[in-house]
């Protein structure tokens, strides 16, 4: 059961597939996840297979960086023509050491970086320091892992075609 506080980060964002390797992730890989939304929809015969065309499923999400060569994996993703993997962790915990000590559920999009957009804010927060830079990002899903603490010995995967 997650414990949820204002103070806790909630979601945090890797450019990388990190199923095998997680606690190898340090904190300033991952960027702070202001919101995200996607809708993946299977249609199914009485036998249990897909049938029937599938809308693309497309990935939204907002995060929070520092400056922009936090954003240059997502432009360099853009760029490319393959597809890339992104993890999403949600209520990580990271040691004193500032790697990942533990998380409760995640799930790896592999696909394809389709929009990159930025806006900026000048107002200052209630510490009176400067806002940062949010960057919106729109992902074509190609596939979804869903993992979480307690099935480490398997990974439910969906695949999109």
């Amino acid at each position: 059961m997650a414990v949820l506080y204002s103070n806790e980060l909630k979601a945090v964002v890797v450019a990388d597939g990190i199923q095998d390797n997680a606690q190898n992730v340090l904190k300033e890989k991952c960027l702070t996840i202001q919101s995200f939304d996607y809708h993946c929809e299977y249609v199914r015969n009485d036998n249990g297979e897909h049938f029937g065309s599938q809308q693309p499923a497309m990935l939204n999400f907002t995060v929070r960086i520092n400056s922009m060569s936090q954003a240059s994996t997502f432009y360099k993703n853009l760029l490319g023509t393959g597809n890339f993997e992104y993890t999403f962790l949600f209520n990580p915990v990271f040691g004193q050491n500032q790697r990942l000590s533990r998380y409760e559920d995640g799930m790896c999009i592999d696909g394809y970086v389709v929009s990159v957009e930025e806006k900026y804010n000048s107002a200052r927060n209630s510490e009176n320091r400067d806002e940062q830079i949010i960057l919106a990002v729109k992902i074509l899903i190609r596939s979804v892992i869903y993992f979480g603490r307690e099935e480490n010995s398997g990974l439910k995967s969906v695949f999109i075609q």
